[in-house]
């Protein structure tokens, strides 16, 4: 399958993939969030999603056993349970870019079409370390941390892997902080130095061609997220 390399998402002027997916603790477990609260991006803190937009839910013990949760019902996304990471996979469906606007549609039948995508998103949120922590869980397009996060510091580097169907991918550009900052080699990992303390976002986008009439690429956006000591 031929792969088109997706660099950051402000270069096509998508601003619907500029928003982050971010997990928070609450009493009751795990909270989806989406928007602009940790983002590099101008927009706002909060943006609604539909519960139908989370796919599915991966809780994954330290062990790297993993079992999935239920759907959500309703927005924010809210799931319980005692997990190392969760994996969140993320869709909210075709979007088409035309000479007017941009809307969540697929591109049959519209006129003035510019661009096309058909947007799905991965979120892998690590809690704590584990020997399981380093793998991929081999359901899509997803980043890795290679080794504990935990034990770095602000100036420290992180190799990251990325992987789809949990197999590395090369040539893959990654962005910390809204920047791009390497790209993946031939094993899909990148060495990514952490530039501040706290909630850590690393994020990798890959596009491919689709032929379904429907839009022009399936695009692919994968996020790590865990926290460091400020």
């Amino acid at each position: 399958m031929h792969f088109r390399l997706f660099l950051p998402l402000a270069l096509f002027s998508l601003p619907v993939l500029a928003h982050d997916l971010w997990i928070e603790k609450d009493a009751g477990g795990y909270v989806l969030f989406q928007g602009h609260r940790h983002s590099a991006h101008e927009g706002a803190e909060l943006v609604p999603y539909a519960a139908s937009a989370v796919q599915a839910v991966s809780c994954v013990a330290a062990d790297g056993s993993a079992k999935l949760l239920p759907p959500a019902k309703a927005y924010p996304a809210r799931f319980a349970g005692d997990c190392a990471s969760l994996l969140t996979t993320f869709s909210t469906g075709y979007w088409t870019k035309t000479v007017w606007e941009t809307k969540n549609i697929a591109r049959t039948g519209i006129s003035g079409v510019i661009r096309s995508w058909y947007a799905e998103e991965s979120l892998k949120y690590v809690e704590r370390w584990g020997t399981g922590s380093a793998e991929p869980a081999g359901r899509g397009f997803e980043i890795s941390a290679t080794t504990n996060p935990f034990a770095l510091r602000v100036g420290d580097k992180l190799v990251v892997q990325v992987s789809d169907s949990g197999k590395p991918v090369a040539g893959v550009p990654v962005a910390y902080a809204g920047d791009t900052r390497g790209a993946t080699g031939p094993d899909g990992k990148v060495a990514i130095r952490l530039r501040r303390g706290g909630m850590q976002l690393i994020t990798a986008s890959l596009e491919t061609p689709l032929a379904d009439g429907k839009a022009d690429v399936l695009l692919r956006t994968a996020a790590l997220q865990f926290e460091i000591a400020r």
